[in-house]
């Protein structure tokens, strides 16, 4: 199994692709109300970009099961920006202070 740092990095990376696939669905419905001639081009594009990024969604919530403190079980070693991408992995659990060793595998705690 990967360590807590890669479900960590792979998270960070999955959950900004799909944010970045969001806001390239949400430019092309806005092209899309301006444009007066290929909205089923235009429609195709937004569908294939939402399908990707709720994949993306999906796969990176999966990867949140595994970012949790072995001791006490808290989820809060993971500090995360404004919108829900994680920016910061602890090393030391801020409930009961114990150290974290983040690049053992996981299934070896």
């Amino acid at each position: 199994m990967k360590s807590r740092k890669e479900y960590f990095n792979s998270r960070i990376l999955l959950m900004f692709l799909a944010f970045v696939l969001y806001c390239l669905s949400f430019f092309l419905l806005q092209l899309c109300l301006l444009v007066k001639s290929g909205y089923v081009t235009l429609f195709a594009l937004i569908s294939l970009s939402m399908v990707s990024a709720m994949l993306c969604s999906i796969f990176a919530h999966k990867g949140k099961e595994y970012l949790f403190c072995p001791k006490c079980g808290s989820k809060k070693i993971v500090k995360t920006t404004l919108f829900g991408i994680p920016e910061i992995l602890y090393d030391e659990c801020p409930d009961c202070h114990e150290k974290i060793d983040n690049d053992k595998p996981v299934n070896k705690d």
